[in-house]
């Protein structure tokens, strides 16, 4: 049976949990991102925007903190424990990436994403290493939850990816052997096939965290 994350699964475990506040701030730190990478204000604007910036810097720097924290509290909104492999590419608490939906089943997930101006790499067209780093987090959750390390990743780009428009991830486990876990994915938009990734993970003999 699939367990689809989208916004409203992430709107309820977020009130469940208490982090309501942190995923509209991630989501205000995200329009910040998109509108700063295209925006033509002149020097006078931008100065106010940083002096602004800055005091928001500096309500949350006086606060109690936790490295890495919102790495340890994202699989709170996925259902998928701490240490989610859901991250600075994919998580929804990550201000980086666009809101990604993700549709779980068994050893295989699907993920759709629109990519905007801070993803860019050659005009209209997102940057390859997003893509890399994007599938290095969606082959890890296709491993059920057991903590491997990745070894080996291979990226083959077949298409320009646009931005702008919903893009397809697709990811599966292909085999384990040992400690290693082996798994595939490809990315599409629409029926074009834009990249194909393959991984090789490996359990580490003693948990490094």
């Amino acid at each position: 049976m699939s367990d689809v994350i989208d916004d409203r699964r992430i709107e309820e475990r977020a009130a469940q949990h208490g982090l309501t506040s942190r995923v509209e701030c991630a989501q205000a730190i995200r329009s910040l991102l998109d509108n700063f990478s295209c925006s033509m204000a002149d020097d006078a604007q931008l100065d106010e925007a940083a002096a602004r910036i800055r005091m928001v810097s500096e309500l949350l720097a006086g606060q109690p903190s936790r490295p890495a924290h919102v790495r340890f509290i994202e699989g709170m909104l996925t259902g998928l424990g701490e240490l989610s492999e859901l991250g600075p590419f994919t998580g929804r608490l990550h201000p980086l990436p666009p809101p990604f939906k993700l549709v779980l089943n068994g050893d295989r997930a699907e993920a759709y994403a629109t990519y905007s101006h801070p993803h860019q790499g050659p005009p209209g067209l997102l940057q390859g290493g997003f893509i890399a780093a994007t599938f290095d987090e969606l082959l890890g959750i296709v491993q059920a939850g057991v903590l491997r390390m990745t070894v080996d990743l291979q990226i083959a780009y077949r298409a320009p990816t646009p931005l702008y428009k919903e893009l397809r991830y697709t990811t599966w486990l292909d085999r384990i052997d040992g400690r290693k876990a082996y798994a595939k994915g490809t990315l599409h938009d629409g029926d074009r096939l834009c990249a194909e990734a393959s991984g090789v993970f490996v359990e580490p003999r003693q948990r490094p965290f």
